[in-house]
């Protein structure tokens, strides 16, 4: 049956472009890092081909109109650079020559309370891949020789054009994001009312690759019971703006606590108060930068690798991005020190808990400000309580061993000076 309705038969100009990149991204969220080269290189090909054709298909959509001249000016602006050439490249390469020719690294670091123990980069292709499970698997032998009770580790996945380290994942980001305000930039010029195109734009829009943070998409945490001979995976959130490196001066966090310019008692304040409400909270840093910037970092995750890890790579980053305090929250059992206690996995330890704190640090430049505080959950309620604890003449300084990475890399660049 036909419609009456000439709307519902009309396509706009930008609907064919739009379907295309929806096609392309399609094909991007299917690759993932645990899956065979076969399919992962299908995938890529098939992204290739499509991102090329968005712009073929605007090409004949607007031949004959008076839009042609925006597509050209839009075209030099958001296409005409080195990872879109690179992308026309490899499309005509997959179609005409050969399947895109993919190398996997992974990149295993194991986390204890004194360092970081990186191990050297592993590199795969097609013609000597192995599955992960039993990569890890072999690794058994290696992590006993730790001598721990539970070794914490992390696999880094990153992915390359064989021979080459440009990453395809920031390579990807940046050719999605130039499109993407391509397209944006040419529906505002056309101003069409085209219904099936707004609906492309908006599955574009919440599509996963480009939207989740590269360590949820490439990296796994894990934990190896070594009594056991068992691994476990980390099950993960994070909070996240998506691509955007969102910055805001700490002046604005100051706004919201009129009268104190201490920004780790602001940091404390609020955060007892979301947990007062929540009676839960993700663990959470407060980077502060020599720009009088900040960022926040929120995540949470089954197992305690992941905060390892997200403290390491801070301290990673301290001196290039002129990182100058790391504030942290987050929940902590409290144990007798007691080696039978102690001795047993962490799952086991809980049963022996004798309190749940909120602990609050502050890792500084100025290492004579480093700070810690405690505080009982089960008296967050009680406002003596709080003050009690915040007038501490001298606040509590407990080394948590995550934390360390930051705390030494502020000790070295200290001693650099």
């Amino acid at each position: 049956m036909n419609s009456n309705n000439p709307k519902e038969n009309t396509k706009g100009l930008l609907y064919s472009a739009y379907h295309k990149l929806y096609s392309a991204l399609s094909s991007l969220e299917k690759f993932e890092k645990g899956i065979n080269f076969f399919d992962n290189i299908s995938h890529l090909d098939n992204f290739f081909s499509e991102y090329r054709n968005v712009t073929f298909m605007l090409q004949k959509s607007l031949a004959h109109t008076q839009f042609l001249k925006f597509y050209e000016e839009n075209r030099q602006k958001y296409l005409l650079n080195d990872v879109c050439k690179w992308f026309i490249e490899k499309r005509n390469e997959v179609l005409k020559q050969q399947p895109f020719d993919l190398e996997k690294r992974i990149r295993i670091v194991v986390y204890t309370t004194n360092n970081n123990v990186a191990l050297p980069e592993l590199s795969f292709t097609i013609e000597n891949d192995v599955e992960f499970s039993s990569l890890i698997d072999s690794m058994q032998n290696f992590f006993i020789k730790f001598n721990l009770i539970e070794v914490m580790f992390s696999a880094e996945f990153s992915f390359y054009e064989r021979g080459s380290n440009d990453e395809l994942y920031d390579n990807f980001i940046s050719g999605i994001n130039n499109m993407k305000l391509f397209m944006k930039t040419m529906k505002e010029a056309l101003n069409e009312n085209d219904i099936l195109s707004d609906q492309l734009e908006k599955k574009i829009d919440d599509m996963n690759f480009h939207r989740i943070p590269k360590n949820m998409l490439l990296t796994d945490d894990y934990v190896f019971y070594t009594r056991e001979n068992r691994f476990e995976k980390a099950s993960r959130a994070e909070f996240s703006f998506g691509q955007t490196d969102l910055k805001v001066p700490v002046t604005s966090f100051e706004k919201m606590f009129p009268g104190s310019e201490d920004l780790f008692s602001n940091f404390i304040m609020m955060h007892l108060a979301v947990f007062k409400m929540q009676k839960i909270i993700m663990p959470t840093c407060f980077i502060v930068y020599n720009d009088e910037k900040m960022k926040f970092m929120s995540f949470d995750s089954s197992i305690k690798t992941t905060v390892y890890r997200k403290l390491s790579e801070i301290a990673n980053r301290i001196e290039t991005e002129g990182i100058i305090e790391v504030l942290y929250v987050g929940e902590m059992y409290l144990y007798s020190n007691n080696e039978n206690i102690l001795n047993l996995e962490s799952s086991e330890r809980i049963k022996h808990k004798h309190s749940e704190s909120l602990v609050f640090f502050k890792a500084s430049h100025d290492e004579l400000t480093n700070s810690c505080y405690l505080f009982d959950s089960d008296k967050i309620d009680d406002m003596e309580y709080i003050v009690s604890v915040l007038h501490q003449k001298e606040p509590m300084n407990k080394n948590l061993a995550f934390m360390n990475p930051v705390i030494n890399e502020f000790k070295r660049l200290n001693l650099k000076k």
